[in-house]
């Protein structure tokens, strides 16, 4: 019995000490963190919500996430820099992101008609879009923090730059994700896997997300590079109209839209008024298992093969590509989200593409001009082979 309570004794005491040390680790780990952020006193807060994992993409590894800010002082102040630092190496500087970027980066919902996004007044709230790349044999620290850096006015009316150190994230793994394409038509494709995607946020019961943070839209050409023969006005003339979409994994339909008409190509009108039950046209939503949605958008009326509740396999035919919701001509729309009780209400998620050609890359205002020309430019292709990657920006490739 005596030999009994001190053996409890003796555990209590071990598991106390167990649970102090456990504690004073944590408490190291979060005085370490302040340590490293300085703090300058301006109330502005900063955080990030949702970190998905790193893609490859274009011989470089990518960390694609948007950064809340918030203003919570009585005067505005102007975003004018952000600098990523990497946390245990202080001073080392990973990224910078200029004036310039943030004009075409940051998000002011509700404030779209300001003269300058980068001018947070009381209360007032962005979001910075930012692609944080890694190159080649780069280090790929575990940890980094924000260093924001703002314009404003000091109590003596002087023009100043206040930096704020804020928001720490730990870099996340490289996806283990790998599908094929949606479709097996060979020859080239054009794609478009650009910011207006990444900056498209929905909010879902009282929570904002970002499901088509990884989408890319899709568009099929023909021999000489063009999207269509004769009349463009008409969407059986386009290449892309009517391609067979296959799925990219085994899985359970769980969600589909019919009925939706499609629109005119390149037409400055949609077919019907959109709204978040229309966006997407005629849909089709697999679940492939991990928490993962597949969603194809934009399909032909009453093409659809499946309905809610069949199993799908790799491969099987789902449905037809067409133009209907908000699509400006024939094209796929497919992105991966989490799962969610609504449509679009998922986190955009990344995933790599098994195999393709990458012939070469685009500016979005080069696409433009090849959308006015009815033909993307051919000129100075550079075949590559490419493994375990995702597309990003605008380019073409090739399926053989």
């Amino acid at each position: 019995m005596k030999y009994t309570i001190l053996i409890t004794i003796f555990l209590s005491f071990v598991a106390c000490n167990k649970n102090t040390s456990s504690k004073h680790q944590s408490l190291e780990s979060d005085t370490e963190i302040q340590k490293k952020l300085k703090y300058s006193g301006l109330p502005i807060e900063a955080n990030v919500s949702f970190l998905s994992d790193l893609i490859k993409t274009n011989n470089t590894t990518q960390l694609i996430y948007e950064l809340n800010i918030l203003n919570n002082y009585k005067v505005p102040f102007t975003l004018k820099k952000v600098e990523i630092y990497d946390l245990k190496e202080d001073g080392n500087l990973i990224a910078s992101f200029d004036s310039n970027y943030i004009d075409e980066h940051f998000e002011r919902p509700g404030s779209d008609d300001l003269d300058d996004l980068k001018v947070l007044s009381n209360n007032q709230f962005g979001i910075l879009n930012l692609e944080l790349v890694f190159k080649q044999g780069q280090p790929i620290p575990k940890k980094v923090y924000h260093k924001l850096h703002f314009e404003g006015q000091n109590k003596k009316g002087e023009t100043v730059i206040i930096p704020i150190e804020v928001a720490v994230i730990k870099i996340p793994e490289i996806t283990k994700v790998t599908l094929g394409l949606p479709f097996n038509k060979k020859g080239k494709w054009l794609y478009e896997a650009a910011e207006s995607h990444q900056a498209s946020r929905f909010l879902t019961e009282g929570k904002a997300t970002y499901p088509q943070r990884f989408a890319i839209d899709w568009i099929f050409l023909g021999n000489n590079g063009c999207f269509a023969e004769n009349d463009i006005k008409h969407n059986k003339n386009w290449k892309s109209y009517g391609i067979e979409l296959i799925s990219v994994a085994d899985g359970t339909i769980v969600g589909i839209k019919d009925g939706i008409i499609e629109n005119v190509p390149l037409s400055e009108d949609m077919a019907v008024r959109i709204t978040r039950e229309t966006i997407g046209g005629n849909y089709i939503i697999i679940d492939i298992g991990n928490n993962l949605y597949a969603v194809y958008g934009h399909l032909i009326p009453n093409s659809l093969k499946v309905k809610i509740g069949d199993k799908v396999k790799k491969g099987q035919l789902i449905g037809l590509l067409g133009n209907s919701g908000n699509s400006d001509c024939p094209h796929l729309h497919f992105h991966l989200e989490t799962k969610s009780n609504a449509f679009f209400g998922g986190e955009g998620m990344p995933y790599l593409i098994k195999d393709f050609i990458d012939l070469r890359k685009y500016s979005g205002e080069e696409v433009k001009n090849f959308f006015k020309g009815n033909s993307v430019s051919m000129d100075s292709l550079r075949p590559t082979e490419k493994h375990n990657e995702l597309p990003i920006g605008y380019g073409l490739i090739e399926i053989k």
